[in-house]
């Protein structure tokens, strides 16, 4: 809420907004220059909401030592110096606690652990202080929260496929995915309604009915979905609602399919599915990328553009399913997984009648590749223990396609922070890759690392800003 403070009728001044407090010094700042262009200090006091009297001393202050600063005070010098300051940061949020089954810290097993081991950080630290010492540096290591590196080496074309569908959508397009293992609840005791300053409430425990899976298809172009619940998620069930689906559509019509890369999406017999469907032939293929190759092509009728790996917020339908669970499931209660499913099926039919309106994507990726290659370099710069070789893999080689293709959206300055890191850190690669137990993933890592050395390094700085 603005509050309005009074202001002098022949000196007006502009509304303070109170949810945005100023700053010691920005305040004395303005105390000051309010006081030079001839305003009151009533005025001043009002506009800042700080006494008179502290208006009148910073106003001498100025006009006498032109300091807006704090002077220097007496007091206890510092126990803990810098050295046992940031010792206390890096054992607590850097290493895990040395107590079995453990990985997180507790400021009372920190206490105890400085207290028993006092070389750790040199002297022992009570809780206050080390809560004191983390705040000083705003860190809260307790805290989780979760993000998404990208992992598949070929993200950023395939990426740009999917957004081409968005921004140039074809008459049928349709994005499809699997809403697997939805439950049954139902709350062993009624809800509450909801009082005065009181949200409604539900019992915790619940009595668990079953699990039903949603197979859906978003229309983005029109926002209505079509969907079926069924027992199962595997190929067969699949191929029976994708036909369905199909068949919906007037013969002639060329359909687009947006989905993910489960392997039930690619298998040989949704393959031989989608075959028949476009009137095409189709010879069994041995891999999985042979056969999504197959189903991307654009000699049939029928289309399925895959996302790339770890990337299923680029589904559009994922924000329906979003929707859907807000909407029917989260405050739903479901004797049976018949009423489940009657549910869902009814919510798709009230959507399509009443909820529905078009999709549109906005995103366009801009600045995605600069943050990839920071995140690689951050994981470099800490060394983490956690990284393997495939995911190493996946990297080294993510950044020789983003030197390939994509070195101009990088600035100068993440180029060459990576290039130096990764001479740094040749030891800690190396290692990775060296204890590797799998001899085919050891030899997939060694190429890439060696893709990565002829193709990423020579791309220096200079050549970046080139």
């Amino acid at each position: 809420m603005v509050e309005r403070l009074p202001v002098n009728v022949d000196n007006p001044l502009p509304v303070r907004l109170t949810e945005q407090p100023l700053s010691r010094r920005q305040e004395r700042t303005v105390m000051a220059a309010l006081n030079m262009g001839g305003t009151e200090q009533t005025t001043i006091s009002l506009f800042t909401g700080r006494h008179r009297n502290t208006v009148r001393r910073w106003i001498c202050r100025v006009d006498t030592d032109s300091s807006i600063d704090d002077r220097l005070r007496s007091g206890r010098p510092r126990r803990f110096q810098d050295n046992v300051r940031l010792r206390t940061i890096a054992v607590y949020c850097q290493l895990s606690p040395p107590l079995p089954g453990a990985s997180a810290w507790s400021l009372r097993d920190a206490e105890n652990h400085f207290h028993q081991d006092a070389a750790t950080v040199g002297m022992p630290v009570s809780r206050s202080s080390i809560r004191r010492i983390l705040l000083e540096h705003s860190l809260r290591p307790h805290r989780r929260e979760y993000y998404l590196q990208i992992t598949d080496p070929e993200f950023f074309p395939k990426m740009e496929r999917i957004i081409q569908c968005y921004m140039d959508m074809p008459e049928h397009l349709y994005c499809f995915d699997e809403c697997t293992c939805i439950q049954a609840l139902k709350p062993v005791s009624p809800d509450l309604p909801a009082k005065s300053q009181q949200a409604y409430l539900r019992d915790f425990d619940y009595r668990r009915n079953g699990t039903r899976d949603l197979m859906a298809f978003l229309h983005p172009a029109s926002g209505t979905v079509s969907g079926e619940c069924t027992a199962r998620h595997d190929t067969a069930t699949l191929c029976e609602v994708f036909t369905r689906h199909v068949k919906a559509l007037p013969d002639d019509a060329r359909v687009h399919y947006i989905m993910d890369n489960l392997t039930s999406h690619y298998h040989d017999d949704f393959c031989r599915t989608v075959a028949e469907l476009s009137n095409v032939d189709y010879q069994p293929l041995k891999t999985g990328a042979q056969r999504r190759a197959w189903l991307e092509s654009e000699h049939k009728r029928i289309v399925i553009h895959f996302l790339p790996f770890h990337a299923s917020w680029l589904n559009m339908i994922e924000i329906w399913f979003g929707i859907l669970n807000a909407k029917c499931l989260k405050p739903g209660c479901f004797e049976s997984v018949q009423h489940l499913s009657d549910s869902i099926h009814a919510f798709i039919d009230t959507w399509n009648s009443h909820l529905a309106h078009p999709f549109t994507w906005s995103y366009t990726g801009e600045g995605l590749q600069a943050k990839a290659v920071r995140r690689f370099s951050r994981l470099l710069e800490i060394e983490t223990p956690q990284m393997d070789s495939k995911f190493l893999t996946s990297q080294l080689l993510l950044m020789c396609n983003i030197a390939h293709s994509y070195l101009r959206e990088i600035p100068a300055e993440d180029w060459g922070r990576l290039i130096e890191l990764a001479y740094q850190k040749a030891d800690y690669i190396r290692r990775i890759i060296e204890f590797e137990s799998g001899p085919y993933r050891k030899r997939k890592a060694q190429r890439a690392l060696q893709n990565f050395n002829e193709i990423v390094l020579p791309h220096n700085v200079l050549t970046n800003a080139a």
